[in-house]
């Protein structure tokens, strides 16, 4: 199976081939990680896969895994490879209340309770208005005046690529929000009891695997993407942008809210997006992949899942050699000097995202031994 496209002046490429084999288990990314173990005895089956991945620029020069031939060959360089990858959430950012959520990009998702939550654009702080809340059975109220409704359980995609899935307590009538759903990169965590007292999830490493078999699973579901200035969303429906969402209407034939829309093109101001070149923008890259594939191959929500596993294990290998190269700064006869002149903090926060890399490959190589063993009966 192979996966080629192009988006926002980038390219991906993707292969990726599935089959069993005996006792034994193999993955391969590009950068040259690899994996592989064993289950049992030799009469044991187990899933293997091989896959590449390549996400980079869609420019004629210098592409992914191609350097100049003629020897001696440069020394490989952090620029030239994968796209960056981070942190995608962070539960109870500093100053904000219970159980928020912080997004690689700097939004905030404060789930209040009793029915209501709200969003936060980068560079609010707690107390200000909301860019977006949502509330009652459910209302949405836009920071710019703007008001609409809607009735059954929706995904709500920010400009930095975290998917929020809301669920709601009916498909029909005046339903209200009972649970959320958060994915960003290789993060995720789960807000149940949003309609009485929020609990709010630790992180899980399963981002990429949930945000696949979601897709996969509910691929007309309605989507309402952030756009605009930061408060005006934009209704996708069975995959097709239905423009600005301007406001709601209850249909009696239908028994819930409808939404009006009007069929302008999706549009964003560029400060909302991640910086190009942080590691927020590389998750957000691969996030779009990952919704790209899920939603528009027909892809059954194992399979969806499996690519899902995929990615994630790209994202977390990157994640760790990119930390490795920024922590060499500090190492060698100079690194001493490198952090008196520029502080250590750089050097704390390249081991803590290295050990958030390897906790996240962890967390991978269980689900997938979880995975494996359901094949045995």
């Amino acid at each position: 199976m192979s996966f080629d496209m192009a988006f926002g002046g980038f390219r991906v490429n993707m292969t990726a081939s599935f089959g069993f084999t005996s006792a034994s288990f193999a993955q391969t990314v590009v950068g040259g990680f690899s994996a592989a173990g064993s289950v049992g005895g030799a009469q044991i089956m187990s899933f293997a896969s091989s896959f590449k991945v390549n996400i980079g620029m869609d420019r004629p020069f210098m592409p992914v895994n191609e350097f100049p031939q003629p020897a001696p060959v440069p020394q490989p360089e952090i620029g030239y490879s994968g796209t960056p990858a981070g942190k995608g959430l962070e539960k109870n950012p500093a100053g904000w209340p219970e159980g928020s959520v912080k997004t690689a990009g700097g939004y905030v998702v404060v789930p209040e309770g009793n029915t209501n939550w709200s969003i936060y654009e980068p560079g609010q702080k707690p107390g200000e208005k909301p860019s977006t809340r949502i509330w009652g059975d459910p209302h949405v109220t836009e920071a710019d005046g703007g008001r609409w409704d809607f009735s059954k359980s929706s995904d709500f995609v920010l400009p930095d690529g975290t998917r929020i899935a809301a669920k709601t307590s009916s498909e029909t009538g005046q339903s209200v929000t009972t649970g959320l759903e958060i994915a960003n990169g290789a993060d995720h965590v789960s807000v149940t009891g949003v309609n009485g007292k929020p609990t709010t999830s630790e992180v899980k490493h399963d981002g990429y695997e949930w945000r696949a078999q979601h897709l996969a699973a509910n691929p007309g579901r309605d989507t309402y993407k952030l756009g605009g200035d930061g408060d005006d969303w934009f209704l996708v429906r069975n995959g097709q942008n239905q423009g600005e969402v301007t406001g709601a209407y209850y249909d009696s034939k239908t028994n819930r809210y409808e939404q009006k829309t009007d069929g302008k093109a999706y549009n964003i101001d560029p400060s909302l997006r991640p910086q190009i070149g942080s590691d927020a923008w590389g998750n957000s890259l691969r996030n779009e992949a990952i919704d790209f594939i899920a939603s528009k191959y027909g892809l059954d929500p194992q399979t969806a899942r499996t690519i899902g596993e995929m990615f994630h294990q790209e994202h977390s290998t990157t994640q760790y050699f990119e930390n490795l190269q920024k922590l060499s700064a500090y190492t060698g006869p100079f690194g001493g000097l490198y952090g008196l002149a520029f502080g250590w903090q750089g050097a704390f926060d390249a081991m803590a995202g290295m050990a958030d890399a390897m906790n996240s490959l962890a967390d991978l190589h269980a689900s997938q031994l979880g995975f494996r063993g359901a094949f045995l009966y």
